[in-house]
């Protein structure tokens, strides 16, 4: 389950950034500037948005009795998706 969530951050992620480009090559710029100016409008808020879904996940990992036998596997595959495509943003 965890997975699939982190898959869809990560898609979500990279339609919102491919939309932003695209929107840049439409208006006539090259694509190489689309794709850095893009990036660039974009970049902070993937990055933010990285650091604050990693702060809300530390939590579960030290939980205890019955959340946290629910909830203890769930950050550890959440941590490279997260982690890894956003901050190579």
């Amino acid at each position: 389950m965890a997975l699939t969530i982190a898959t869809g951050f990560v898609v979500d992620d990279a339609i919102v950034m491919i939309e932003n480009i695209s929107r840049f090559v439409e208006e006539g710029m090259p694509r190489r500037q689309a794709a850095l100016e893009g990036s660039k409008q974009i970049g902070f808020t993937i990055i933010s948005l990285t650091i604050s879904l990693i702060a809300v996940l530390i939590p579960l990992l030290f939980m205890g009795d019955v959340v946290g036998g629910y909830s203890g596997n769930s950050p550890s595959p959440w941590r490279c998706p997260f982690s890894s495509p956003r901050l190579s943003a």
